[in-house]
C-alpha cells in the first residue's frame, strides 16, 4: 500500500527508523546535534506547509551559520521563492556565497527567465568556454545574441571548436545559430564552416563532412585557419567512416602530420594514419610507426591512453605472444589503468580459446602494478587455475599458486575473483570472513563532514524524496560507509509505506559495499543481500528443487526486488521474464491466465525456468546462468568449443569455461550471480538441513562444477 500523504510517510517512517537504532543512536537524535543547519530542514518543512516568509528566515539564518552544504542548499531555496525580483537578488547571493559552477548555472537559469541578459553576461564574462558546463556556456552565447554583442562570433566559434560536440552545442546550433546563417553555404564565414563541419561530424553525416574535408585542407594550406586539433579529429572520422580507400588516407594523413608537425593536431594526423594503415591490411608496421609517433607528439594522458590502445591491439591482432612480452613497454605509460580494461577482457578470452595458456605468466607479470586491480585480479586468478590443471608448467607450482591466488585476493569492486581466491587458498573461519566483508578502501577518500551532516539531517527530519539523489551527487566526495548504511536503512523503512524507496536503498547499500571505507559486519552484508519475498522465493525453490539462495541471487541481480521494474528489451518484474518466454512456461504449468508484475506468478514462473535450465545443463548451475542470460543453445556450442579446445572429453570446470565465454556481457553475468550465489549461502546457513551443513568448498564446487 502506499500513501501519498508526506506527513504520513515521514513522522512513521522517523519512529520506524528510530526503533531500529543503538541506544547511542537514539540519544544523538534526542539532542538535535545540527545546531544551525537545523534551520534549512525546518525551512522545508515550513515550505511544505506554504509558509513562505518563516523559511526564508530560516534559509538565511542556515546561510550566515550553518555548514557549507546545509547553507548551499538554503541559498539555491530562495532562489525558487518570491517574486522575479527576490529570486534574481537569492541568485546572486547564492554565487556571491557558493561561487562555483552549479551556482552559476542556477542563477543563469534565472536570469534568462527573468530576461536579465545584461546580469547573466556579467556573472559568466569569466568562463573558459573549453572546460565550463556547457549549458552554462550556451545560456551565455544565447543572451550575447540578443544583445547583439560583439564578442558572441568568437565566443560561438572558440567553444565549438575548442571541445567535443555536445548536446548543449546542437540545441544552439538547431535554435539559435543555425536560423541566423546564409542562405547559401557559399556565403558562409569561415568560421562558420567550421561550426557546420564539426555539426556534420556529431549528426554522423561522414559522407557530407568527407565531400567539405578538401575544402578544410586547402584553407590549412593557404593558412586562411589553423588546423584546430578537434576539427582535425573530425577530419580523420569522416575519412574513417566515409572513404573505404586506406592505404591513400593513411598516406595523406602521414604526409599531413609531417607538414604540421608543429600543431597540437600533428597527433590527430599520426594517430588517424595509424588507424588507416591498420584497415588497409598487411601494413602492421606502419600502423604501429603511426601510432607511437601519436604517442611521442602529445602530451596529454588521454591521447595517450586512446592511441596506446590501438596500438596494444593492433599489435595483439597480430601475434598475442609477441604484444604481450611488450606489455611492460606501454603499461608504465598508462594514464588510467581502467581504460585498458576491455582491451585485456577481450583478450583473455582469445588466449583461453587459443591454447596460449603460457602467455598468462608473461601477462600476470607484465601488468602487475600497472593494469586495474579488476584486471590484475582476474590474469591472476586464471593463472593460478592453469597451474592448478596442468595447462602451465612452473617450478615451484605450490609457490606460484599460493602467489598468484594471494594477488586475486585484491580484486578491486568485483567480489567474485577475491571469493574464488579465498577458496583457492584454503581459507576458512575468521579468516575467511576477513576476506568476504573487507572491502577496497580507496586512499585517497575523503571525509566530507558537511554534506554527511546535510544526509543525516534529510533522516532525521524526514525528507526521504531527497536522500538518494543527494547521495547520489555527494557520494563520489567521499560519504563514509557508516553515513551511507544509515541512508540506506532509512530507505528501506521509508519502504513499508511506498515500496519505490526499496530498490534505491538497495542501490545505497550495494555501492557503499563495493567501495567502503571499512570492513563490513555480516549484519550490513544481509543488508546489502536481503532475503526479500522469501516466503514466495522459499515456496517455489522448494517446489522445484532449487536452492533458495540461487533464486535470491537471481532476483537481486535481475530486478533488486523491484518488483514492477520493466527492462528496455521488455523483461518483467523480479525474475525479469520475456513475454514469450513467460507463455511458453504458462503453457507447461498450465495455467491460461497469469501476470508477470505479479511477484508470485514471476518467482513462480522464474524459478520453475531456471531450474529446468539447471536440469538440461546436466545440473550445471553456473551453465544454467548462462543459459537464462544468452540462451540455452548458444552455451552448449560454446562448451562444446571449450573442451575441444582444453582437450576435454566430459568435465570442464566452470571457473575456466566461463572466461572463455565469447561475451563480455555474459561472462560478467555469471561472475555477479555465482558471488551473490555464494554470499547468500555464507550468510544464510541452512540451519532447518537434517544432513550435516556443507563446507564451502562444498558449496563453490556445487555452483561451479
Amino acid at each position: 500500500m502506499r500513501f501519498s500523504s508526506k506527513v504520513i510517510l515521514t513522522f512513521t517512517t522517523i519512529s520506524l527508523f528510530l526503533s531500529s537504532c543503538s541506544a547511542a543512536e537514539k540519544q544523538l537524535a534526542q539532542t538535535n546535534p545540527f545546531g544551525y543547519d537545523a534551520d534549512y530542514f525546518m525551512g522545508l518543512k515550513l515550505l511544505a506547509d506554504d509558509k513562505v516568509n518563516e523559511a526564508k528566515l530560516k534559509f538565511n539564518n542556515c546561510i550566515e551559520n550553518g555548514s557549507y552544504f546545509c547553507a548551499k542548499r538554503s541559498a539555491q531555496c530562495l532562489t525558487t521563492l518570491g517574486s522575479v525580483q527576490d529570486k534574481n537578488k537569492a541568485c546572486q547571493k547564492l554565487i556571491d556565497i557558493f561561487p562555483d559552477e552549479d551556482s552559476f548555472l542556477i542563477a543563469a537559469r534565472q536570469f534568462t527567465q527573468s530576461n536579465e541578459l545584461t546580469r547573466l553576461i556579467e556573472i559568466t564574462n569569466n568562463l573558459n568556454l573549453a572546460e565550463a558546463d556547457n549549458e552554462l556556456i550556451r545560456l551565455r552565447l544565447e543572451a550575447l545574441n540578443k544583445t547583439e554583442s560583439q564578442r558572441y562570433q568568437q565566443e560561438v566559434f572558440d567553444w565549438f571548436i575548442s571541445r567535443k560536440i555536445s548536446n548543449e552545442h546542437y540545441k544552439f546550433f538547431r535554435d539559435t545559430y543555425f536560423p541566423s546563417l546564409p542562405e547559401e553555404e557559399a556565403d558562409y564565414t569561415k568560421k562558420q564552416y567550421i561550426i557546420c563541419y564539426r555539426m556534420d561530424l556529431y549528426k554522423k553525416d561522414y559522407t557530407a563532412a568527407l565531400e567539405k574535408s578538401l575544402s578544410l585542407f586547402n584553407l590549412f594550406e593557404k593558412a586562411d585557419i589553423e588546423p584546430y586539433s578537434l576539427l582535425v579529429s573530425d577530419i580523420g572520422k569522416a575519412y574513417l567512416y566515409a572513404s573505404s580507400d586506406f592505404k591513400a588516407n593513411a598516406q595523406l594523413f602521414e604526409k599531413l602530420a609531417d607538414e604540421y608537425c608543429y600543431y597540437d593536431s600533428c597527433f590527430y594526423f599520426w594517430f588517424y594514419a595509424g588507424r588507416f594503415w591498420e584497415k588497409a591490411g598487411n601494413h602492421y608496421t606502419q600502423a604501429i610507426n603511426c601510432l607511437e609517433n601519436a604517442i611521442a607528439n602529445t602530451k596529454s594522458g588521454d591521447l595517450k591512453d586512446n592511441a596506446m590502445w590501438y596500438l596494444l591491439n593492433t599489435k595483439i591482432s597480430q601475434s598475442h605472444k609477441k604484444a604481450i612480452e611488450e606489455l611492460n613497454v606501454y603499461s608504465a605509460q598508462w594514464s588510467d589503468p581502467e581504460y585498458f580494461d576491455d582491451l585485456f577482457d577481450s583478450l583473455i578470452p582469445q588466449l583461453m580459446v587459443s591454447g596460449n595458456w603460457s602467455l598468462f605468466k608473461t601477462l600476470f607479470e607484465n601488468i602487475d602494478g600497472y593494469a586495474s586491480n579488476e584486471t590484475t585480479a582476474k590474469v591472476a586468478y586464471i593463472y593460478g587455475r592453469l597451474i592448478q590443471e596442468g595447462y602451465i608448467k612452473v617450478k615451484d607450482k605450490d609457490l606460484e599458486i599460493e602467489r598468484a591466488f594471494t594477488r586475486a585476493l585484491d580484486c578491486g569492486i568485483n567480489p567474485y575473483y577475491k571469493i574464488l581466491s579465498a577458496y583457492r587458498l584454503g581459507y576458512s573461519g575468521d579468516e575467511f570472513t576477513r576476506v568476504l566483508c573487507s572491502s577496497p578502501a580507496p586512499s585517497d577518500k575523503q571525509r566530507v563532514e558537511s554534506a554527511e551532516i546535510l544526509l543525516k539531517g534529510y533522516v532525521y527530519f524526514g525528507f526521504p524524496e531527497k536522500v538518494y539523489p543527494e547521495w547520489l551527487e555527494l557520494f563520489k566526495l567521499g560519504i563514509s560507509t557508516d553515513t551511507s548504511m544509515q541512508m540506506a536503512q532509512f530507505l528501506s523503512v521509508c519502504a513499508k509505506y511506498d515500496s519505490d524507496y526499496y530498490p534505491l536503498s538497495l542501490r545505497i547499500a550495494a555501492r557503499s559495499a563495493n567501495i567502503s571505507d571499512r570492513s563490513l559486519t555480516t549484519e550490513e552484508l544481509k543488508f546489502v543481500y536481503p532475503q526479500d519475498f522469501s516466503e514466495i522465493i522459499d515456496t517455489y525453490s522448494s517446489k522445484y528443487n532449487l536452492d533458495n539462495s540461487i533464486m535470491y541471487a537471481l532476483v537481486r541481480s535481475e530486478s533488486f526486488f523491484d518488483e514492477d521494474v520493466r527492462s528496455t528489451a521488455g523483461a518483467v518484474g523480479l525474475t525479469q521474464l520475456m513475454e514469450l518466454t513467460a507463455e511458453d512456461i504458462a503453457g507447461k504449468l498450465k495455467k491460461r491466465e497469469y501476470n508477470l508484475i505479479d511477484p508470485e506468478t514471476n518467482v513462480e514462473f522464474g524459478t520453475y525456468y531456471l531450474s529446468e535450465l539447471i536440469r538440461r545443463c546436466d545440473n550445471s548451475i553456473l551453465q544454467a546462468f548462462f543459459s537464462y542470460n544468452a540462451g540455452i543453445t548458444r552455451v552448449r556450442r560454446w562448451l562444446n568449443s571449450s573442451m575441444i579446445e582444453f582437450g576435454k572429453k566430459k568435465h570442464m570446470p566452470g571457473d575456466l569455461f566461463l572466461e572463455t565465454i565469447p561475451y563480455s556481457e555474459t561472462r560478467e553475468y555469471g561472475r555477479k550471480l555465482i558471488s551473490a550465489s555464494l554470499y547468500y549461502e555464507w550468510l544464510y546457513p541452512k540451519k532447518d538441513s537434517p544432513e550435516k551443513p556443507r563446507s564451502f568448498e562444498e558449496i563453490v564446487e556445487t555452483f561451479l562444477y
